[in-house]
């Protein structure tokens, strides 16, 4: 294990590796440990099945703060991978270190989104925000506020100051873009769709979207809100704009923006007045921004659009672009909520799905207790990974997104930043069982209520798939050979509100027994958790038992303990009958 004098890290070289890509690792070693010649054992997972193994020694003279290690490419393409080494120091101590990394040909396969909105000309050379993203696995990250101005992207210089009063320098944003880039990690510049400064909107009229009183919408008479429509003269002008930051900047890719509003408004169109909906105006949006990238570029231009407050989701599901995008607000407040935001999102779209879910705790303006606002981050990733989301957090510093401008970040403590590791390695790790488009969600028809397929038991505590506060949240989803079963625990919660600090962690529970009615052979069993010390798979011991009489039998089996978020795989025999088990 490791102790205060010493201890060892293993990060990858990159967020997220291509397939036939060679495994680079950096291990990093602290305190006075090592002289030379110790010897390192390291395994690789394939959630509970080991796919890769060896051991090396440290050479003498290493620099130990920067130890490269390289593995064989693994075979069959993409793929999600627990990374563990043990460190021998002495025949007495052992120091272990873990970590998790991905296969994947493109990110929309696993979208981890981060940020980035610090840019003054000082950051030049300062890139540990860089490498705190890359340790977190953030495979692409969202360039905020980086632009001269919203309806001119590119200034005459290198450095300049934004219409909010920032310090702008392009040659800090570049040199940060080509930083992530040698950590395979993509760069998406901020583009709002539709917003003009007042000169601008006032040199064009015919380019606005207008109220139903005549005078322009604009957001507080600053950001106006301008015609995207694919005839637009404005549709015409940011086009050209964002393929001019994407061939100078050399961005990845695009994150399009919108402020929520209008649904409807009103447009001149060759002197006359029409009615346009802005959940028809968005997809087609997206699809002539897609059309002029790829035209212009020959390769994929990444793109990604905000549905402001799940609006127009079920509309721009359909559009060309790489992943659904939600920024979350209220009236979805409740943690239940998200889920369906998630699911909704998911089956539209067959899309991986990103939530920006600002966590207001943190805001450093108005901030609550540290602990009591990590514990309220720590269900609310829960939530969304558990059911399949993606949460665009963490960023610019090392310290996560407490508000819808970005640069009023929260800092968080070194102790989180080790917590928020985990529950990154442990997305990725098991990204094939939180994030499978085929995993049918089963929990309202499985488990609860008048179902018997799953039970759980643990004494005095009430298991619901509903996502009830005091209670356990208990969530099935299956597909051929697998059974997937997750936990969240609500229990002790002060409330239930997503972006709402908690007064206290769940009351933990041990031993929660488990029974479960397979019609198929059981091949294995186990759980992990990102709570814990290590996300490795542990087995479950199972036996069988009688569901009731003449009901045929139960799978019965017992998860040691139930912190925030723990989960349960069940492996089958995909059509093996278990008939032959009484």
């Amino acid at each position: 294990m490791n102790d205060l004098a010493h201890s060892i890290d293993i990060i990858p070289n990159k967020a997220q590796f291509r397939p036939g890509d060679k495994l680079a690792f950096t291990l990093r070693i602290t305190g006075n440990c090592c002289v030379g010649n110790e010897l390192y054992n390291w395994t690789v997972f394939d959630e509970d099945t080991l796919v890769l193994q060896g051991e090396g020694r440290i050479g003498l003279g290493a620099n130990l703060d920067r130890i490269a290690l390289e593995f064989p490419a693994i075979s069959g393409g993409t793929g999600a991978y627990g990374l563990f080494l043990s460190l021998e120091i002495s025949d007495e101590q052992v120091l272990l270190a873990e970590t998790a990394f991905d296969v994947a040909d493109h990110w929309r396969e696993a979208p981890r989104y981060g940020f980035l909105s610090d840019f003054t000309p000082d950051e030049a050379g300062k890139l540990d925000d860089v490498e705190f993203l890359n340790k977190h696995h953030i495979n692409l990250v969202q360039f905020y506020d980086w632009m001269y101005r919203h309806d001119r992207l590119l200034a005459d210089t290198e450095e300049f100051i934004d219409p909010l009063g920032r310090s702008i320098s392009h040659l800090v944003v570049k040199e940060k873009i080509a930083a992530l880039q040698e950590h395979g990690i993509a760069s998406i510049g901020y583009a709002a769709v539709y917003g003009s400064l007042p000169d601008y909107a006032e040199a064009h009229p015919n380019q606005l979207l207008y109220q139903n009183d005549g005078k322009p919408h604009s957001l507080g008479n600053f950001f106006y809100i301008m015609d995207i429509s694919t005839d637009s003269e404005w549709t015409e002008h940011i086009v050209k704009e964002f393929e001019q930051a994407i061939e100078v900047m050399g961005f990845d890719g695009l994150h399009l923006d919108q402020y929520g509003f209008p649904k409807k408004a009103i447009r001149n169109k060759n002197g006359d007045q029409e009615v346009v909906s802005l959940k028809e105006l968005y997809p087609s949006f997206i699809n002539v921004v897609n059309e002029a990238m790829t035209n212009k570029f020959n390769n994929h231009i990444g793109l990604i659009f905000n549905n402001v407050s799940n609006y127009p989701t079920h509309t721009t599901s359909t559009a060309a672009q790489d992943v659904m995008y939600i920024e979350v607000w209220d009236p979805v407040s409740q943690l239940r909520e998200l889920k369906l935001v998630i699911d909704n999102a998911r089956l539209w779209s067959g899309k991986q799905v990103v939530l920006a879910a600002y966590l207001p705790a943190f805001h450093p303006d108005r901030p609550v207790h540290p602990k009591q606002a990590e514990n309220g981050a720590i269900i609310t990733m829960a939530v969304i990974f558990a059911n399949g989301g993606y949460h665009l957090l963490l960023g610019e510093h090392e310290n996560v997104l407490a508000d819808s401008y970005y640069p009023l970040y929260g800092v968080i403590s070194d102790g989180f930043k080790e917590r928020l590791r985990h529950y990154y390695d442990f997305i990725v790790m098991y990204r094939n069982l939180l994030y499978d488009h085929e995993l049918d969600d089963v929990s309202m028809t499985f488990a609860g209520g008048i179902n018997t397929e799953v039970v759980f038991t643990s004494e005095d505590v009430l298991f619901k798939p509903n996502g009830d506060m005091g209670t356990v949240w208990t969530i099935v989803k299956e597909k051929p050979g697998l059974i997937v079963i997750h936990m969240i625990n609500l229990l002790g919660l002060d409330n239930d509100i997503w972006h709402s600090a908690k007064a206290d962690e769940p009351q933990a529970l041990q031993h929660i027994e488990i029974k479960l009615e397979s019609w198929e052979a059981i091949d294995r069993i186990y759980w992990a958790t990102p709570d814990g010390v290590s996300i490795k798979a542990e087995l479950l011991e199972f036996d069988y038992i009688p569901k009731g009489e003449s009901a045929g039998l139960y799978a019965r089996f017992v998860v040691p303990r139930l912190n925030n978020w723990s989960m349960v795989v069940v492996r089958l025999e995909d059509g093996v009958p278990a008939t032959t088990l009484a």
